[in-house]
């Protein structure tokens, strides 16, 4: 993943839905600082690849990027490299999934607050995917400046409730836990007999 706070978000969200997923983030996850495909090439292959039984997922965010195109022009073609799987989040960054107004009005208070919230929330979110959202919410960004409040990742992430995760987060964690071997929970039959 590219950074500390990505993993918190992704294992805050992975929490919701299953929690050995989680545990998998927390003890597997390795940061590689930024959009650096590179790196997670080079320490894919350091510890032995493909060859060595391991398997491996890079998380990027989309940035500026128009396509997928864009991250897999590494050197070495990390999409082609056995047992390393690649995934670009559809929106701009993986902050953009924390843009859920019921989960952000859960950390607002007050009617004042919410009134303002809903109104700014329409405003500035609309249906533009390209909107900064680590810009938007981040200490002195324009939400925690309109609401005189600071509102961080971590805690908009711990505020969401499972089923308010976008599908692209619900597709990542589902590919997280069959790279690592966790099967998601399915519904559970009781037979009872007399």
């Amino acid at each position: 993943m590219e950074g500390p706070r990505d993993r918190e978000i992704l294992e805050t969200w992975a929490r919701r839905v299953e929690p050995a997923v989680a545990r998998c983030i927390e003890e597997r996850t390795v940061i590689m600082g930024g959009r650096q495909p590179v790196r997670a090439l080079e320490d894919f292959r350091k510890r032995g690849g493909h060859a060595s039984g391991w398997r491996g997922l890079v998380v990027l965010d989309r940035d500026h990027h128009l396509d997928e195109d864009a991250a897999d022009s590494a050197p070495g073609d990390l999409a082609a490299e056995p047992g390393l799987e690649l995934f670009v989040w559809g929106l701009r960054h993986i902050e953009s999934y924390l843009l859920v107004p019921s989960a952000i009005r859960r950390l607002a208070t007050g009617i004042e607050v919410a009134e303002q919230l809903d109104a700014l929330l329409a405003r500035e979110l609309g249906a533009d995917d390209s909107l900064h959202a680590k810009r938007f919410l981040g200490s002195g960004g324009f939400l925690s400046e309109a609401l005189g409040m600071d509102l961080r990742a971590g805690e908009i992430a711990r505020a969401m409730r499972a089923e308010e995760l976008h599908v692209d987060v619900r597709t990542l964690l589902t590919r997280i836990g069959s790279l690592s071997g966790v099967a998601s929970p399915g519904p559970e039959v009781v037979i009872r007999r007399r």
